[in-house]
């Protein structure tokens, strides 16, 4: 059997914020205060225009913290590459972040974009963007060691990311 889980909707006194949650809650997620009740016919209608996206000219809500939203899709990953890899005569290891994902126009197409930064380091520098053939219903495991595969033959990619390391090598980072 399945568990349903049923949200209630709230207003609060104070603020005004309509939201929903399964549990009664002590205080508005928005502005804190304690004056929060069960939201009332008209306010239960008016949530429910605003999430079904019908609320008008109104903007909607939006939503009161990001400990709040739901997490979709984690679409990212990283990896260590010693600058030696490169022919680079330094100890400087770089960690590469690839951002990817199926671009929304077109879901035949993988996009990315590709960062590095010295471990360690806080400057992060853009180094290309990446565009790949998209597998139906692919891992997203797999998707990232085809995109890891890509950039071993990609020489922009290498290009960019030796130039990268040179000019952090210089500026002392």
């Amino acid at each position: 059997m399945i568990d349903s889980v049923i949200e209630m909707i709230y207003a609060c006194d104070n603020c005004g914020f309509l939201f929903s949650r399964s549990t009664e809650p002590d205080q508005c997620p928005d502005c804190g205060k304690s004056a929060v009740r069960s939201a009332n016919e008209v306010e239960r209608e008016e949530f429910t225009a605003r999430m079904n996206g019908q609320a008008g000219s109104e903007p909607s809500e939006p939503y009161p913290d990001a400990v709040e939203t739901a997490i979709e899709e984690i679409c990212c990953f990283k990896f260590k590459l010693p600058a030696t890899a490169l022919q680079i005569d330094s100890r400087m290891i770089m960690e590469i972040v690839v951002e990817h994902w199926i671009n929304p126009n077109d879901q035949d197409t993988v996009m990315a974009n590709v960062w590095a930064r010295p471990v360690g380091g806080t400057i992060s520098g853009f180094l290309i963007p990446l565009h790949m053939q998209a597998i139906p219903n692919e891992p997203t495991l797999e998707r990232a060691e085809r995109i890891v595969a890509e950039l071993n033959e990609s020489g922009l990619f290498m290009e960019q990311l030796h130039k990268f390391i040179i000019m952090m090598i210089n500026s002392g980072h």
